[in-house]
């Protein structure tokens, strides 16, 4: 899973071009991969697929996710 703005991926590894990104987990899995977008809530989409919401960790995790996302500056920040 990850997410996409304009072109652009945003995974475990930071920002990558979409299509990069793509090319090189189909090159992983040895299959073509198909994109499905994300259309329901959080909550629907973690019952869906076994997922916990933020309230049901032990600590709350969106202090260190959001720590982990501003790592990596978005590509059209570095862009002049």
């Amino acid at each position: 899973m990850y997410a996409a703005c304009d072109g652009w991926a945003f995974d475990h590894s930071g920002w990558n071009a979409e299509p990069e990104l793509v090319a090189a987990n189909a090159a992983f899995e040895g299959r073509v991969l198909e994109r499905v977008r994300v259309t329901v809530g959080l909550r629907a989409f973690c019952e869906a697929n076994r997922h916990r919401m933020p309230d049901q960790y032990w600590r709350d995790p969106l202090p260190r996710a959001r720590e982990y996302v501003n790592r990596y500056l978005p590509p059209w920040a570095t862009m002049a």
